[in-house]
């Protein structure tokens, strides 16, 4: 949030959040030339930028930790964040909050972008255009065959799931409550009610929980 304080300061533009920032930009190469930490996405052509909530921010932190605490002790697969791009076509490099390539999928890691798609993304709904995820980048996110998808939403406290089926064939799963299970990362799964509680439970009580179980 600091450092996109900062841009706006040097844009000369008096911004409040919550916000979403949208402007042109001359092709993928100029995208590719921002510093990493910039916080813009090239989608459909477009710079986007949104800024990310305390709230935004515990909840990346938590499930970024369980699903880098699973993988590291039953592997698979690999986990990254919000800062790397996971390249779709060169009018589309989305930075999904948290990214899983499976083992079988190493090759498209590349030291600046993800060459294709993702086996899980999840997204975080942001607090400056809520839908902007549901609305934009999850058709998109179908299209390339991401097999799983997680849009969870803070504002109404509910999580959609949308999973590939060996048909090619997307169904959609919307919870509030009870445990969510990944098809992508086997074994690996939440509590809905996990993500709605302030302060969020223990990360590492959760973790040993699945663990365990």
């Amino acid at each position: 949030m600091a450092n996109l304080l900062r841009i706006l300061d040097r844009m000369q533009l008096d911004v409040a959040p919550p916000f979403l920032l949208i402007k042109p930009v001359s092709g993928e190469q100029e995208f590719y030339d921002l510093d990493e930490d910039a916080g813009w996405e090239l989608l459909d052509g477009r710079l986007v930028m949104s800024p990310a909530s305390n709230r935004h921010e515990d909840l990346f932190g938590f499930l970024s930790t369980l699903l880098r605490g699973w993988l590291d002790e039953r592997g698979g697969g690999t986990v990254r964040g919000s800062r790397y791009p996971m390249r779709l076509d060169p009018r589309w490099s989305p930075e999904p909050d948290l990214l899983v390539v499976l083992d079988v999928h190493r090759d498209r890691i590349g030291e600046q972008r993800l060459e294709g798609p993702a086996d899980l993304v999840i997204e975080i709904a942001s607090d400056g255009d809520p839908a902007f995820d549901e609305r934009e980048k999850l058709p998109r996110y179908q299209a390339a065959g991401v097999p799983e998808i997680w849009l969870i939403s803070p504002q109404t406290s509910s999580v959609r799931c949308d999973r590939r089926s060996a048909a090619g064939v997307y169904g959609t799963e919307r919870r509030s409550a009870g445990r969510i299970d990944s098809l992508v990362v086997p074994g690996f799964s939440i509590e809905a009610d996990w993500l709605w509680q302030d302060p969020l439970p223990s990360t590492f009580g959760c973790l040993r929980a699945l663990l365990e179980s």
